[in-house]
């Protein structure tokens, strides 16, 4: 619905005013008149009550004049629009008038005709100002959910123990992490069973924690709160001791099960201080969250600063932070090594990973509970990972988690977790499974096909098909070779050299058409690809026609 435009009408004559109020089609112009006055004084008053888009005002007024009324409303509402009347000629007034703000400035007997055309100029102008607020506003909003974005990226980056991907001084602008904080890392107990559901449930499932969880974190001032990994979810609190940070992992049990009817337990840190010591922390958390598979469901789990710590992370403490890093990352390597050799179904490349990292353990003298407290965190971290990547986490993992402290021998540890990870590669891979794949993808490159000149995003094709993001950026790379960006760059591309060989099409007309909104990213894209500009590219091809006529 087109907006109204308010119109304040201010004169010391009573027959301009009544003049002015039936002179123009106002209702027709999209504007109202909603207020008259008799001087600036009044005319001021009014404008700071209706908050009007126009006002029309005289210059020659008693108790205060038109020009000092217009200086003090701009000061108040700079986006008004003035155009004053005078009957006077004289240029000191246009240029008075003109210096202080007003948009227009008309002669008295005032010409109807023109007064309109100054009306539907002083609306487009308004109309314009208001597509540009828009614009900004939205930009703004894009920026503060980019900003936030980006913090958790940053964030989930160094949990993983990547080395400040981003520039903490300005996306983790006002956190003070120099003082003492906690982590919570909130696990749910029904992970298994929800990975079973259907992608619809999981996405309600996924929003209502995310409600539960934001709005309470909010409440608690933490510093941020968001889903990392498959089924967990991270909250970082500030100066919290450990009393509160067990009374809040209390509470979050509770709320995630009165309000989602789902079981979780919680892990929580030792008080970490510094940037530096995020990842450590994390560890720190997820380590006290390993005692849910002997202690139960529904339950605070608290790392403690006594021998109670399996003794491998204490050992990575003994050399402080950079050596609590580097055995957090040596681990978290052999996790992203085994998870790629399961998901890439490589039999014998699993058998010698095992087998350096059985040598490895022997080597370091590692003892039967430390070695099976290692095993047991890279084995739920390959089941993560694997269920991110395929939704299909590692089969039997509680059974073989019950199993791993029970081996007696490094060869017994090797063996059993050889079994698992074989068994998970040599589960029953049907034809029609992969013939299903293919089919998927191919849905998925039609649908692309015939949408990608729209602002076409990943998560619109994978929900469009029925998978997660994340398994969709896997199979399609998988069956097309290349990226889901990079595929559809190049549809827009071709299509794109197609219209400049055919067409006439002025370049920036083009852009849209192969969806890019702006013409400039579109012509930095196309020469990243072709190695020249639209416009390069239309001469050379004209260049190459002529001469074949020749």
């Amino acid at each position: 619905m087109p907006s109204i435009y308010k119109v304040v009408l201010v004169d010391d004559e009573p027959i301009i005013l009544r003049s002015l109020k039936v002179a123009l089609p106002w209702e027709e112009m999209q504007m109202q008149i909603v207020g008259e006055a008799a001087n600036g004084e009044q005319g001021l008053q009014l404008i700071q009550a209706h908050r009007p888009d126009i006002v029309i005002s005289d210059i020659r007024m008693p108790v205060m004049d038109g020009i000092s009324m217009m200086k003090e409303a701009l000061h108040q509402q700079p986006s008004l629009v003035f155009v004053l009347l005078s009957g006077y000629g004289e240029f000191e007034y246009a240029r008075e008038a003109l210096r202080y703000g007003a948009s227009d400035y008309l002669l008295k007997p005032v010409d109807h005709e023109e007064l309109e055309n100054v009306m539907r100029e002083a609306r487009s102008r308004l109309e314009q100002e208001a597509e540009r607020q828009s614009e900004k506003d939205y930009l703004n909003r894009s920026a503060q959910a980019l900003s936030s974005l980006l913090r958790e990226r940053l964030i989930s980056s160094m949990l993983e123990g990547n080395n400040k991907p981003y520039n903490p001084s300005y996306w983790l602008q006002g956190w003070d992490l120099e003082h003492p904080y906690v982590m919570l890392v909130v696990g749910f107990d029904d992970t298994l069973e929800v990975n079973r559901w259907s992608q619809e449930d999981r996405r309600l499932w996924f929003f209502a924690v995310g409600n539960v969880l934001s709005e309470y974190g909010g409440k608690r001032g933490a510093l941020t709160v968001f889903p990392f990994r498959s089924g967990e979810w991270v909250l970082l609190l500030q100066n919290g001791n450990k009393q509160e940070a067990e009374h809040t992992a209390g509470e979050i049990i509770t709320l995630v099960k009165i309000c989602t009817k789902l079981s979780c337990s919680v892990g929580i840190s030792r008080q970490h201080s510094g940037l530096d010591a995020l990842f450590a922390c994390y560890r720190s958390a997820q380590q006290a969250l390993l005692a849910r598979f002997t202690g139960g469901r529904e339950r605070v789990y608290v790392d403690a600063d006594t021998a109670a710590a399996s003794a491998w992370l204490l050992e990575a403490e003994a050399g402080g932070a950079s050596a609590d890093r580097s055995a957090s990352a040596a681990l978290l390597h052999w996790e992203q090594r085994l998870t790629e050799a399961v998901a890439g179904f490589d039999r014998s490349r699993i058998s010698m990973l095992l087998e350096e990292l059985i040598n490895e353990l022997r080597t370091k003298s590692k003892g039967q509970e430390d070695a099976a407290a290692m095993m047991i965190e890279l084995v739920v971290g390959i089941s993560r990972r694997l269920s991110d990547l395929s939704e299909e986490p590692l089969m039997r993992i509680k059974e073989l988690i019950s199993h791993i402290p029970l081996c007696g021998t490094l060869d017994e540890l090797e063996l059993l977790l050889r079994q698992s990870l074989l068994e998970h590669t040599g589960r029953p891979l049907r034809v029609s499974a992969r013939e299903d794949e293919v089919r998927t993808i191919q849905k998925a490159i039609e649908y692309i096909s015939g949408r990608f000149h729209h602002d076409l995003s990943i998560d619109e094709v994978s929900e469009f098909i029925g998978l997660s993001c994340s398994h969709f950026c896997v199979l399609f790379k998988k069956e097309s070779g290349v990226t889901f960006l990079e595929y559809v760059t190049k549809l827009r591309i071709e299509r794109a050299c197609s219209i400049l060989r055919n067409t006439d099409v002025k370049v920036y007309q083009i852009a849209p058409l192969v969806g890019y909104q702006d013409a400039k990213y579109f012509t930095q894209v196309f020469r990243k690809m072709m190695g020249m500009t639209p416009s390069e590219y239309r001469t050379t091809v004209q260049m190459e026609v002529e001469l074949k006529e020749n």
